[in-house]
């Protein structure tokens, strides 16, 4: 071939062989998990979505007037029974327009998800996903960081298999 004759050779790689700064492929669907929660999540991975998402019912806030400061204090429902308690710092606000006319506020936060056996740190918007199939949604700004792509024919094709973390509630 023209890239041996070269003197170039082309090696395969296995999927376990990828380090984190390679890009890797997942489907629509994977397996996740968040520092701070024992059990693994199904999450839709998602390149319309600018920013990663979790169910999360507001415990307490600060007053919207302070916009992007003090603390937030939430618990993530993983919708088997699983109620995780976070306070973080509120990284800013994010305004979702909404098909019924009025816009929605939801706090951003910083989390760190375990997804493809990566370790991922990137602001998470805190929304009622109730009525969603999926507890976690990661979007664009997870992927970008986190060097995935996405194929949208395959699911499930990794587990969320990351290095033990320190974990600060």
């Amino acid at each position: 071939s023209l890239l041996s004759g070269a003197g170039c050779t082309l090696q395969k790689t296995s999927a376990v062989d990828l380090s984190e700064s390679q890009i890797q492929t997942v489907g629509w669907v994977e397996k996740a998990r968040i520092l701070g929660v024992e059990k693994e999540i199904k999450a839709k991975l998602d390149t319309g979505a600018t920013t990663t998402s979790i169910d999360a019912e507001i415990l307490e806030k600060p007053d919207e007037d302070s916009e992007s400061s003090g603390m937030i204090k939430f618990r993530f429902k993983n919708g088997e029974g699983i109620k995780e308690v976070f306070e973080r710092p509120i990284v800013r606000w994010v305004r979702i327009k909404s098909r019924k006319g009025a816009d929605i506020h939801r706090p951003v936060v910083r989390m760190k998800l375990c997804v493809a056996n990566r370790w991922i740190e990137d602001e998470v918007n805190l929304a009622n996903r109730d009525g969603f199939n999926y507890r976690v949604l990661i979007g664009r700004n997870m992927l970008k960081q986190g060097k995935l792509t996405v194929d949208a024919s395959r699911t499930l094709t990794t587990d969320p298999a990351c290095p033990v973390q320190e974990v600060q509630q």
